[in-house]
């Protein structure tokens, strides 16, 4: 894909944004959501952020409110947790499903064309309930992670430069409201990922 800068949400005075400034810090923030729900759910043997990916992977440009970003993405990831819509589709992927079989289910979150953080945390949360299934093989672990990065490269994160780049999750965890709704228009959809899971397996 082109890597043409990108310019940022209008009188920002941040740097303008690439797609693989956006990706690249997209696989950091996932490898680190990873990483913290490993630990929070109590795992054990949790492999090291660094086991997660290939040496020398690029993290992108720094980020300016690396913590609040990672507070908001950890706090839609919980709500998530609470949706048990949500919780039958990703059950039913394992680790070994067929890259077109993952495709299809992170397309299903996006499918009726609404793109929103609630959906992009989504992503990131199905990609740690299909990576916590294979933590023994972590070349499938690091697979599965190329596959979800590449799909948001593709897919989603030129919306997310569209809106100014990942600092403008924080504005989106400052609201509850827009977040539920967010969540529950993504469990309305987890059905149809279900049957696709079904058809293509």
């Amino acid at each position: 894909m082109n890597d043409r800068p990108l310019d940022m949400v209008p009188g920002s005075r941040q740097r303008q944004l690439t797609v693989d400034d956006v990706t690249n810090q997209g696989r950091y923030l996932l490898n680190d959501f990873i990483h913290e729900r490993l630990q929070n759910d109590g795992i054990e043997n949790v492999p090291g952020m660094e086991v997660l990916q290939e040496p020398g992977t690029p993290r992108g440009p720094p980020m300016e409110h690396i913590r609040e970003i990672g507070r908001a993405i950890r706090f839609i990831g919980d709500d998530l947790d609470k949706d048990q819509k949500i919780q039958e589709l990703v059950s039913r992927v394992p680790p070994e499903a067929e890259r077109q079989v993952i495709l299809k289910v992170a397309a299903n979150i996006f499918e009726d064309g609404i793109f929103n953080w609630g959906r992009v945390v989504a992503l990131f949360y199905f990609a740690y309930k299909v990576c916590v299934k294979a933590l023994d093989r972590i070349p499938l672990v690091r697979a599965i992670i190329n596959l979800i990065v590449d799909f948001m490269r593709d897919h989603v994160v030129r919306w997310i430069i569209e809106r100014g780049g990942w600092e403008a999750i924080r504005e989106y965890f400052g609201s509850s409201k827009a977040q539920y709704g967010a969540v529950i228009g993504l469990g309305l959809l987890a059905i149809g990922g279900v049957f696709i899971y079904k058809k293509y397996l």
